[in-house]
C-alpha cells in the first residue's frame, strides 16, 4: 500500500494499487473574457429541473380542471 494517508485501500482483483495521478494544474486565462462562469449558490438554488417543472405544470393543470368543473356545475344547477 501507498504511505499516502489520502488515500483508500481499494480491492484490485490482485494487483497492486494504480499509482496516484498528478493534480492537473488549473490554466488561468489571461484575458477575462476566456474565463468561464461557474454559477454561484444562489443560481443553483434558483435552478428548477425539468422533473420540478413538470410536477409544478401538473399541479397548476389539476387547480384549473378543478376551477373550471366547479363552474361547470353552478352554471348547469340553474
Amino acid at each position: 500500500m501507498s504511505p499516502d494517508t489520502d488515500r483508500i485501500a481499494v480491492p484490485t482483483n490482485g494487483r497492486g494499487p494504480h499509482p496516484v495521478a498528478a493534480p492537473v494544474e488549473e490554466a488561468t486565462p489571461t484575458d477575462p473574457a476566456d474565463a468561464v462562469q461557474l454559477p454561484s449558490g444562489i443560481d443553483l438554488s434558483n435552478a428548477v429541473s425539468p422533473k420540478q417543472l413538470a410536477v409544478g405544470l401538473g399541479i397548476v393543470a389539476s387547480v384549473v380542471l378543478l376551477l373550471a368543473e366547479r363552474a361547470r356545475r353552478r352554471r348547469s344547477g340553474d
